[in-house]
């Protein structure tokens, strides 16, 4: 979870040295976790955290993004920007649904 940590961090703009706000993104990241496979992302695909954020080859890209997305559109109390991530990430989520459906045998 730590490379997940860092990489929503520095997508947040926040320092590696600022332990503030650790326990909320980890909140938020464990959130995406449980609504993306909530809507049907199998479980396998979100096994190893670790290697879906870092980008190792064979790992989904839309799954690392919609992680992203979530935490960057819940992050903090006034996001003016909240309503463009959670449009893009559940056009993410929709899209690995759709694609799930349509490719069950070669879903990650």
């Amino acid at each position: 979870m730590n490379d997940l940590l860092h990489r929503i961090k520095s997508d947040l703009r926040i320092s590696d040295d600022n332990i503030d706000f650790d326990d909320e993104i980890t909140d938020l990241i464990e959130q995406a976790i449980a609504d993306l496979r909530a809507s049907g992302i199998k479980s396998e695909a979100l096994a190893d955290i670790k290697d879906i954020i870092i980008g190792i080859d064979g790992v989904d890209g839309n799954i690392r993004r919609a992680i992203i997305l979530y935490c960057k559109a819940f992050f903090g109390l006034e996001n003016p920007d909240k309503d463009w991530y959670l449009q893009h990430y559940f056009n993410k989520k929709a899209f690995r649904r759709w694609y799930w459906t349509t490719n069950r045998d070669t879903y990650i």
